[in-house]
């Protein structure tokens, strides 16, 4: 008996596998490098199999039979995908699936690239960029603001966490160009208008940004004229495989997206995003003592469809309203209240050709604020209302040059008006009054020829302007080029630009007084490429600027005297300026390991007024700044995340003397330091994958060394001419967590 058992198990092992019994095998790769992920976890739902990748990224399933089955891939830090897949009788089927990171958008096909990240464009020798991955590490969970993740890149200098702006170089934020799909504004922030010391946030949900790009020094003006960096926001459209799901939960806000395919064909995608913070509710009800509370809502959808295979339309409507309270005014000019609301739809087309790519755009931009004191009085209030079209093109001049030019013209109206108060008895009455309404005209075109070959490339371009407010003119040129020489490449750049004051500037100011702000700028860089993964890069720059606009009638000493502040701010064109620097960069980038970058950038920031004789330092000089940034990737379903920025500080902006925590006024401009700023962020991740869904945890602890950082703030002067409250401490020790669940 035992004998014939042995001989039966025998001849089982021997039978040849089921006939019907089929494979199913893949690659798993990123769909920026097309790079193999390692370790990522593929799993087929119908039968609870999972398997890991390997190191080439491949996985396997044996012994399927017939039928149709739902695959996933989860790996964090990367879009979660669910896929169906027909395994035919007695097949093998050979499958790739494509990993965006972030939150991007599952993609069918695959683009092959040898480098792990975009080229820069041509002769530009500063040039920062964050993925939708980048995003998600750098955002914070607590705030979650596409902005505050451009403050980590390298050259970025901030110093107020509770500010979105930044300062690039030593210019100002509203020097910043700000470009949203195509569509230059910096209206679309969360912040109070007409007031100081309130706080702001990007109307964006980074869960929706696909890439965020920083250049700066000389590069092309294709947008807008500007005299400082550019900042360019490309949102993701919606998924074209399947409809998704993502609602995300944090201590401070709450965020819900939907995407899904367009009509039955997927000729198209839409997508809708909707935020809404809930932490002025949250502050009220845990320490109702906190004076100040900023709350926002917001909502961003774009829709695309592809007319022809050679014609696409593109819809984009972005949205938000903002809300901040000061609950302890007591003054008769005290902000109580302050509301705003902005808005934009801009509906583009574009029409590709491989000889051809050409695009129009018409866009319509609102926003309307109001701010009241403690007995609902009138303070401030406004709206502005502009109406654009833009239209480029893309010709290629044979295989090396390429052409680039467009137009672009826009029509705005803006109206406001500030009062001025003060207390009678038991009455609040106003004493005094400013306001405008005026319409201004922009006019603008642009082109430049590039040539671009594997070594070398060289861009000459220029931009024409005209601002019917003031009848100005403006032209912007720029010579950009670079060559790669054994592995290393050089790029220098020369360029000039113009920035037309705003309309409350031109209106609120006495005629010629307010000019164009100009800029001439120039660079002069080194990169050297290790590896596919690894930079190091060293890069010199000045900048001479004139007509740059300066307040005027603030708080100071003449004579020993106080002079008090005009009742309403004014401006004139009155400073010259310099800016000098350098900038370090050591970067590895790559799917696996860590990756990150160390920046290092010394540079000095001095004007000289015209009309005064004063020379100070620059409201936004600081001179030493080092932004870091590493991640690691502990397995498919953790990583860690260390953030680390130190900056020696901008100046007190004012009359000052002493130090940020005893403050006297002075007749010397900005000769007061505010401390080092030094802010360690740490976070996890950490994702629970189910059959149809993922679940992210995050856990962030902000400021780690608990560093008392100050940042400026809106203070009084007393009759001793102590001034207090210049400076207030911003975000302590802060821990934070959230999660996203996606379907």
């Amino acid at each position: 008996m035992t004998a014939f058992l042995l001989a039966a198990l025998l001849v089982a092992q021997q039978r040849p596998p089921d006939p019907q019994a089929s494979v199913l095998r893949g690659l798993i790769s990123a769909t920026e490098s097309s790079t193999p992920i390692k370790d990522a976890r593929v799993t087929l739902t119908d039968l609870d199999r999972s398997v890991k990748t390997t190191a080439e990224g491949r996985f396997e399933f044996r012994d399927l039979v017939p039928g149709r089955y739902t695959v996933t891939v989860s790996m964090i830090g990367y879009i979660f995908v669910r896929r169906r897949v027909d395994v035919p009788f007695n097949a093998v089927v050979d499958i790739t699936i494509l990993l965006s990171e972030g939150t991007g958008t599952y993609l069918e096909t695959v683009t092959v690239s040898g480098d792990t990240r975009p080229p820069p464009a041509v002769g530009v020798s500063s040039q920062g960029e964050l993925g939708s991955a980048g995003f998600q590490d750098l955002r914070g969970v607590a705030a979650d603001d596409p902005m505050r993740a451009m403050q980590a890149l390298p050259g970025v200098a901030t110093g107020d966490d509770f500010q979105a702006q930044f300062s690039v170089r030593g210019s100002a934020f509203r020097h910043v160009g700000i470009v949203t799909d195509g569509l230059a504004t910096q209206l679309l922030m969360h912040q109070v208008r007409g007031a100081g010391d309130t706080g702001s946030v990007a109307m964006l949900n980074s869960d929706i940004v696909a890439r965020g790009t920083l250049l700066s020094g000389p590069h092309p003006l294709r947008h807008g004229d500007w005299i400082g960096a550019t900042l360019e926001f490309d949102l993701r459209e919606g998924s074209r495989d399947r409809a998704a799901v993502r609602a995300a939960v944090s201590g401070t806000a709450a965020s819900f997206v939907v995407e899904s395919p367009l009509g039955i064909a997927k000729r198209g995608s839409w997508l809708l995003s909707i935020r809404k913070s809930y932490i002025d509710w949250l502050v009220r009800k845990i320490e109702p003592s906190v004076e100040n509370t900023l709350g926002f809502s917001d909502l961003q959808s774009k829709w695309v469809y592809d007319l022809t295979s050679r014609q696409q339309l593109q819809v984009l409507l972005l949205a938000g309203t903002a809300r901040f309270q000061q609950l302890t005014t007591t003054t008769a000019n005290g902000l109580f209240e302050a509301r705003s609301r902005s808005g934009a739809l801009s509906v583009g087309w574009r029409y590709t050709r491989p000889s051809l790519v050409l695009t129009q755009s018409v866009s319509a931009l609102a926003t309307t604020f109001r701010d009241r004191g403690r007995r609902g009085q009138d303070l401030s209030r406004g709206d502005s209302r502009s109406l654009l079209w833009r239209g480029d093109v893309i010709k290629p001049l044979g295989s090396l040059w390429t052409f680039e030019g467009g137009a672009r013209t826009e029509s705005e109206r803006v109206s406001q008006g500030y009062h001025r108060f003060a207390t009678v008895g038991n009455r609040t009455v106003a004493t005094d009054e400013q306001g405008m309404l005026a319409s201004n005209t922009l006019a603008s075109g642009w082109g430049q020829i590039a040539r671009r070959t594997t070594s070398s490339g060289l861009v000459a371009g220029v931009r024409a302007s005209n601002a019917s407010a003031g009848s100005w003119t403006a032209v912007s040129p720029w010579l950009l080029g670079e060559r790669t020489v054994r592995g290393v490449t050089f790029r220098a750049g020369v360029s000039g630009a113009s920035q037309f004051p705003e309309l409350v500037f031109v209106e609120m100011n006495p005629p010629g007084t307010i000019a164009p702000e100009r800029a001439r700028s120039v660079d002069a860089g080194v990169e050297q490429r290790l590896g596919k993964t690894m930079r190091w890069g060293v890069v010199g720059f000045a900048r001479n600027e004139s007509q740059i606009l300066r307040r005027i009638g603030e708080d100071r000493l003449v004579d020993g005297v106080h002079v008090p502040s005009s009742t309403f701010p004014a401006f004139a064109s009155s400073l010259d300026g310099t800016s000098r620097g350098v900038d370090l960069l050591v970067e590895r980038r790559a799917p696996n390991g860590p990756s990150g970058w160390v920046g290092y950038t010394f540079s000095r920031t001095r004007y000289h007024d015209t009309q005064t004789g004063e020379r100070f330092d620059g409201d936004h000089d600081q001179r030493h700044t080092l932004n870091a940034f590493v991640r690691q990737r502990v397995s498919y379903r953790f990583t860690v995340s260390a953030k680390l920025r130190v900056g020696s500080n901008f100046p007190l902006v004012g009359y000052f003397a002493g130090n940020a925590r005893g403050l006297t006024l002075s007749d010397v401009r900005n000769q007061v330091r505010l401390p080092t700023y030094l802010r360690l962020d740490l976070q996890a991740n950490r994702t629970f994958t189910f059959k149809t869904k993922r679940l992210t945890l995050f856990i962030e602890v902000m400021n780690v060394t608990n560093r008392r950082n100050l940042a400026q703030a809106d203070g009084t002067i007393s009759s001793n001419l102590t001034a207090s409250r210049f400076a207030d401490q911003v975000i302590p020790r802060l821990p934070s967590v959230g999660m996203l669940i996606e379907f």
